[in-house]
């Protein structure tokens, strides 16, 4: 099988993926519109571009050293739990088509999807794991694991823009109550998501 039609279908595996990123990403589609949420979806698929291509090069090691992976979790964990706090006490609201029409900020979504994904500190451990056992077990050369993940980053992108689509399809159901309910239970499990990265740092890095 190509490595790219491979690396499509591997991507697969990410369908069921629930990071912080994946509620922001149906927080934003429901409340903020289809085209805000792409924007976000594209700043997720930077990040993971961005650790594919430096595990790739071999550029890991500028970034394997414990303090930076320490400091850069802390920075996740403190933006995961600024998240968490504007989630809980947000106005719920959800914006009318003329709105979301009339407001084009898209980049402050590029930007929130780039720093949610890529301030992880599990994601990069991820795309190593993931490259180093492509390698072992597809025996792939850099050309076919260029091939092999750029199939799935094609995937993922792909699944996210299609469950920002379903949540936007499903918006004439929401109602304000439920966006409150929805913006305060992201905010919990946000903090759930910053306790496990905070936990993972403090075992392997403290």
């Amino acid at each position: 099988m190509p490595p790219i039609l491979n690396g499509l279908i591997f991507g697969l595996i990410f369908l069921f993926a629930l990071g912080p990123a994946f509620f922001a990403l149906i927080q934003t589609s429901i409340q903020q519109g289809l085209k805000k949420a792409i924007f976000l979806a594209i700043g997720i698929s930077v990040s993971d571009i961005f650790y594919v291509a430096i595990v790739l090069l071999g550029l890991t090691k500028a970034l394997e050293t414990d303090d930076f992976k320490f400091w850069m979790g802390i920075f996740g964990v403190i933006m995961l739990g600024a998240y968490s706090i504007y989630s809980w006490f947000k106005t719920p609201k959800i914006e009318s088509d003329n709105a979301v029409m009339n407001d084009s900020n898209y980049a402050k979504q590029f930007a929130k999807g780039l720093f949610l994904n890529g301030l992880n500190p599990l994601i990069i451990v991820s795309w190593a794991t993931l490259i180093s056992a492509s390698t072992i077990n597809f025996e792939y050369d850099f050309n076919q694991q260029l091939q092999f993940f750029g199939g799935m980053l094609i995937t993922i992108f792909s699944m996210d823009v299609g469950k920002a689509f379903i949540a936007h399809r499903l918006k004439h159901l929401i109602t304000v109550k439920f966006v409150r309910g929805m913006n305060r239970t992201i905010a919990v499990i946000l903090v759930l998501f910053a306790c496990q990265i905070l936990y993972f740092l403090l075992s392997n890095y403290a």
